[in-house]
C-alpha cells in the first residue's frame, strides 16, 4: 500500500509540472460581460413598479408599496448573486486535462494554437475541450443541490463551453446577454449554479406586476 501510494504521489508531481507549459486559459470577451445594461433595466423596471403602487388608494398604499419593495428586494438580490457569483466551471488540474490528446499534444509542442480544431472524443465519450484543454465527463459532472427536503442529493450536470466566457461552465443553459453572465446549474442554498436566483428574480418581476394591477385596479375603482 505504501508503495502504491508514493507512486500515486509521484504521478501526481510529474502531471502537475506538466500544467505550467500549457497556454493560458483564453481571456472571456468583452462582448456580451458587462452587466450595466441588465442592472439598469431591472432598477429602473422595478422603479416604475414602485412608482406606479404609489398612486393606488390610501387604504391599500402602505400595504401593496411593502408588497413591491419586499418583491424589489428579492429581485435586487438575485441579480447580485448572478452578477458577482459565477457559475462553477471545470479546473483546469492534473486530473481533468491529461493525458492531453495526442493531435493537440503534436500542435503545442509545435508552438501552434488550437484554433480551429475540433474537440476530441475518446472512447469512453468524455470530450476534450481544445479551447479551456480540459476533458468533460461523458456523464457530466457531479454537483450537490437541495432538495424541498433540505437533503443534499448528486446530479449529473454537463459542461458547455460558453463562447463568451471562455470557460466550459457546468450545468451551462445559456449566456445571458444582458447582464454578461452564463445562467448555468439548478442553484439552491447551496448549491452552485444560478439558474434558480433567475427564476426567482422573474417571479418576483411577475409579483410585482400583479401588485401595480392590483394598485391601478384600485384607483380606477375608487375614482
Amino acid at each position: 500500500p505504501g508503495v502504491r501510494a508514493g507512486g500515486r504521489v509521484a504521478m501526481k508531481a510529474d502531471l502537475e509540472a506538466t500544467l505550467p507549459k500549457l497556454p493560458p486559459l483564453p481571456s472571456p470577451t468583452s462582448t456580451g460581460r458587462s452587466p450595466t445594461f441588465g442592472i439598469a433595466l431591472v432598477i429602473v423596471t422595478f422603479a416604475a413598479f414602485i412608482g406606479f403602487t404609489a398612486l393606488s388608494p390610501s387604504g391599500l398604499r402602505l400595504y401593496l408599496l411593502i408588497c413591491t419593495l419586499v418583491e424589489t428586494g428579492v429581485a435586487l438580490a438575485c441579480v447580485w448573486i448572478v452578477v458577482f457569483v459565477e457559475p462553477p466551471h471545470i479546473q483546469r488540474t492534473p486530473e481533468s486535462t491529461l493525458p492531453i490528446p495526442r493531435e493537440v499534444e503534436t500542435r503545442l509542442a509545435a508552438g501552434q494554437t488550437t484554433e480551429g480544431m475540433e474537440n476530441v472524443k475518446d472512447e469512453s465519450g468524455r470530450t476534450f475541450c481544445v479551447r479551456c484543454l480540459v476533458w468533460r465527463p461523458s456523464g457530466g459532472v457531479e454537483s450537490k443541490e437541495d432538495t424541498i427536503f433540505w437533503r443534499r442529493r448528486a446530479k449529473r450536470q454537463t459542461a458547455h463551453h460558453c463562447r463568451y466566457c471562455q470557460r466550459c461552465v457546468i450545468g451551462h443553459d445559456h449566456h445571458c446577454s444582458l447582464i454578461g453572465r452564463c445562467i448555468a446549474g439548478e442553484g439552491g442554498a447551496r448549491g452552485s449554479g444560478n439558474l434558480k436566483y433567475v427564476q426567482l428574480g422573474f417571479a418576483m418581476a411577475g409579483l410585482a406586476f400583479l401588485t401595480v394591477c392590483v394598485a391601478l385596479a384600485g384607483t380606477a375603482f375608487t375614482s
